[in-house]
């Protein structure tokens, strides 16, 4: 089934599914059937909760691979910042609104703190 429209707790369209299921509410998901003369209501709730534990055997995670790309959150004020990320050779991802610069780069000018992991998954308009 294709996914039409999601909306999280506290949107609009959510109220009465969060009056009903509470904080166990995560989504409120639209479906369009595969022959689409039905739309589905469904909504994703939490029904249990545990505290993750770790595995006795793994290996501790490996270093970041410098050579990988990844994602900096920069505000829009920052203008010297982007100026600087701009001459890295950082280019802007408009789908994720974030720059996209190599680890290696963003570690060695002291932007390690603003790399979001994952976030460049989101950063498909780029080409990297």
């Amino acid at each position: 089934m294709e996914i039409i429209k999601t909306i999280r707790p506290g949107d609009d369209g959510s109220k009465r599914y969060h009056d009903k299921y509470g904080d166990q509410l995560c989504a409120v998901r639209y479906r369009r059937s595969p022959c689409k003369n039905t739309v589905y209501t469904t909504v994703e709730i939490i029904v249990a909760q545990r505290e993750a534990y770790r595995n006795k055997n793994t290996k501790p995670t490996s270093p970041q691979n410098p050579t990988e790309w990844v994602a900096l959150k920069i505000a829009y004020d920052e203008v010297e910042l982007r100026a600087e990320v701009r001459k890295i050779g950082g280019r802007w991802s408009r789908t994720a609104k974030a720059w996209v610069v190599k680890r290696s780069m963003a570690e060695r000018r002291n932007m390690a703190h603003r790399i979001v992991e994952g976030l460049i998954d989101q950063c498909l308009d780029v080409d990297i």
